[in-house]
């Protein structure tokens, strides 16, 4: 190799710890940006807010969720979910049906 392709990958190297350093220096900008957010959060009671406002919402949740079980266990004790499934069993087989003789008629018109 020439002295020439030396000072080549030498530049190649500076160009990469430039970046490198520009990287570093990105990463304390962001790092001191994120702290002074995060204080600002906490003295502004932001983050007490939010977290009050998870928990209000997960009771939510939790009550909303309970009162479904106990309205599909009282369905499901008078019967009326099985009178769904039942239903929807015998509008399944009526359609089927109707499309069978939709067919049959297409076909019949068809050999004409």
């Amino acid at each position: 190799m020439s002295s020439g392709d030396n000072s080549v990958r030498i530049h190649d190297c500076s160009d990469q710890a430039e970046s490198i350093k520009k990287a570093a220096t990105d990463i304390l900008e962001s790092s001191s940006t994120t702290k002074q957010l995060v204080n600002t959060l906490v003295r502004t009671g932001a983050i007490e807010e939010i977290a009050r406002a998870i928990l209000e919402t997960t009771i939510a949740i939790r009550d909303i969720a309970n009162e479904v079980n106990e309205t599909v266990k009282d369905l499901k004790e008078r019967g009326t979910i099985k009178d769904i499934a039942s239903a929807v069993v015998e509008t399944t087989n009526e359609a089927r049906n109707t499309i069978g003789i939709a067919k049959a008629a297409i076909d019949a018109d068809n050999t004409k």
